[in-house]
């Protein structure tokens, strides 16, 4: 516990040196300023797209950023000698930047009047895990900035488009079994634009768990093989 959070407050270091913190503060405010003056003449599903591209997509990319900044200074080569473990390294970068969704999503959900925080900030806490645990096999295969920007969108187009899925009402059961859609689902829930009764809320959950463990545990396997444990 003691070394994880060494690593974790190393992270919020790393956040904060390599601009990170200051980049997803300036989002979060124009965002915010969105909603703000022209939140009354949105419809809530564009709110919950909003909501949902932050921890999907700028979570994405962030944590992209942080791997291929710690190549350059080579860190891992240094952590790979150490106890510090795959799953140390992943969690604790998935901690650091989830906390920061929850921050920035938390500002958001209480400028949408409808909102059930509770929904929202769990769905977004799962979705941020999911989609890190991808980043980190995308930050692992790709060597250049230019490239993963590539790589990366590559990645996130046919899972944004299969996210459309969660605004068929009412939602089929096939399509809660579709991550992505089962993760956007909960945030139009979250902010009240989309309706959903117990049964169909837990098996929302249950998708969006399991998806962001398997994500997660892949991406802590690619790891523990980069630092030669696996």
């Amino acid at each position: 516990m003691r070394r994880f959070a060494v690593l974790l407050a190393h992270d919020l270091r790393l956040l904060r040196r390599y601009g990170i913190i200051y980049a997803y503060s300036v989002v979060v405010v124009m965002y915010a300023a969105g909603l703000f003056f022209a939140g009354q003449y949105l419809p809530d599903w564009a709110i919950g797209v909003m909501i949902y591209s932050d921890p999907a997509v700028l979570g994405f990319f962030f944590l992209g950023a942080m791997m291929l900044l710690e190549r350059a200074e080579g860190p891992r080569l240094a952590l790979a000698v150490t106890p510090v473990s795959g799953r140390d390294y992943v969690l604790s970068k998935a901690l650091a930047l989830t906390v920061l969704a929850l921050l920035a999503v938390l500002v958001l959900g209480l400028l949408a009047p409808h909102a059930q925080l509770g929904i929202l900030l769990v769905g977004v806490a799962l979705t941020s895990g999911c989609y890190i645990g991808l980043g980190i096999l995308a930050g692992l295969r790709f060597r250049t900035v230019g490239s993963y920007l590539m790589g990366s969108a590559a990645v996130l187009t046919p899972l944004i488009v299969l996210g459309a899925l969660a605004f068929i009402n009412p939602m089929p059961g096939w399509a809660m079994l579709v991550p992505p859609a089962a993760q956007l689902r909960l945030v139009l829930v979250g902010i009240g634009a989309a309706e959903a009764g117990l049964a169909e809320l837990a098996a929302l959950f249950a998708m969006a768990l399991a998806s962001a463990i398997l994500a997660l545990w892949v991406g802590i396997r690619a790891m523990d093989r980069q630092m030669g444990a696996g």
